[in-house]
């Protein structure tokens, strides 16, 4: 196993240890002198406010940091997850609903 793929099931694994982040969407790794640059989107639990949201990014970076030192730079996108294979993604995946 090389070391990015050891560090991605780390990260993953970290990302994961939260019960609102259902999916890891999509991980990039970067290497550059013995630190690791750190990119990815996350689906959440759509009934998150923006500021859980903010909190729960901060606890994933903090929860990454911990499992992998030499992740330097961590910046993490909340997306939703659309099924490749669904023929038609519905409303409700791709649309902020209102609540007036």
């Amino acid at each position: 196993m090389t070391a990015n793929s050891e560090h991605r099931t780390l990260i993953e694994e970290a990302l994961l240890r939260s019960d609102r982040i259902s999916r890891v969407i999509s991980l990039h790794i970067a290497e550059s002198e013995g630190e690791l640059l750190v990119a990815g989107k996350i689906d959440l639990d759509p009934e998150l406010t923006t500021r859980e949201i903010s909190f729960l990014l901060h606890q994933a970076k903090r929860r990454v940091r911990e499992a992998v030192p030499e992740a330097e730079t961590i910046y993490l996108e909340p997306d939703v997850y659309l099924d490749p294979n669904a023929s038609t993604p519905s409303t409700s995946t791709i649309v902020t609903l209102s609540y007036d």
